[in-house]
């Protein structure tokens, strides 16, 4: 993959923000069920993908601490 065009769109605390926010609208009635379920159904597929990745790096890193290590 090309580290160039491999740009996060927001961060875990952004997709946070945005739930609550989506949240508080449900409350004050400004949005509506269905839409914070899909807010919430995206968020939750980001946080996979967070982790996921996360993961993936410190698998990473410990390969190559391994590999020194011979």
């Amino acid at each position: 993959m090309d580290t160039e065009n491999n740009k996060k769109i927001l961060t875990i605390e952004e997709a946070a923000a945005i739930l609550s926010d989506t949240l508080q609208e449900v409350a004050e009635r400004k949005t509506t069920v269905r839409r914070a379920s899909a807010v919430a159904r995206l968020a939750l597929a980001f946080v996979k993908v967070a982790e996921i990745t996360d993961l993936k790096a410190r698998v990473e890193f410990l390969e190559q601490a391994l590999k020194k290590r011979r």
